[in-house]
């Protein structure tokens, strides 16, 4: 094992360590939920950032172009362009601690977020949380059909489908951190967003060629 232990609260450390100081994005959609959903504005002690895709082909508000991904209509985050040695990171932490077989492409990295009620929309099936650092509250609750249960997350992985039910973080003290691994993609559908995109360059190059030639 290169970064853990296999033991969940020493490894929870270590990522805490790994994470902080990052060049961690905080997206403006994270952003805007928090305002509409808190009435407060993210400040920099606050961070929601996603690590892997994104549909949005620039930056706000720079207006920057992201770095593309071999995936036909999506772009590599800013967090994930700034950081790819995470993938190494994230994966050995998954290969170790989430449930076997677990499928997910994406991590949400989260530090003093106070996530309002929202529903992951976009997300397939299941996702996989834990929560660490040291503070006190910070549950996940989850409303299942006006039931709503408390999930204790810390040093915890806990599964849950965040795109059927409404969740949010309750109120807590200290410094919260949280990763949430996720997919909006089945395998299958990533293969075929390679060969799209493959296919759309090789158009491209050839319409190129014709051009030159006329």
């Amino acid at each position: 094992m290169k970064h853990f232990t296999g033991e969940i609260e020493i490894d929870n450390e270590i990522l805490q360590d790994i994470l902080e100081g990052r060049n961690l994005y905080t997206g403006t959609n994270r952003k805007v939920m928090l305002k509409n959903g808190k009435g407060i504005n993210c400040n920099k002690n606050m961070i929601s950032a996603t690590w892997g895709l994104t549909r949005r082909g620039r930056l706000c508000p720079t207006n920057e172009f992201r770095d593309e991904s071999p995936y036909y209509g999506w772009y590599y985050t800013k967090t994930y362009s700034d950081n790819k040695d995470l993938k190494e990171v994230f994966e050995e932490y998954s290969d170790l601690h989430l449930p076997t077989g677990f499928w997910w492409t994406q991590v949400q990295i989260n530090k003093n977020f106070p996530i309002p009620p929202h529903r992951d929309a976009p997300n397939q099936g299941s996702s996989v949380i834990v929560g660490f650092g040291d503070y006190s509250g910070g549950k996940l609750c989850i409303n299942k059909n006006g039931k709503v249960f408390y999930k204790d997350i810390k040093n915890k992985v806990t599964k849950f489908n965040g795109s059927n039910y409404t969740h949010w973080v309750s109120d807590f003290v200290g410094t919260r951190w949280s990763i949430v691994f996720f997919t909006h993609h089945s395998k299958r559908e990533l293969k075929k967003l390679i060969k799209k995109k493959q296919d759309s360059i090789n158009n491209a190059s050839e319409t190129n060629i014709n051009n030159e030639e006329q």
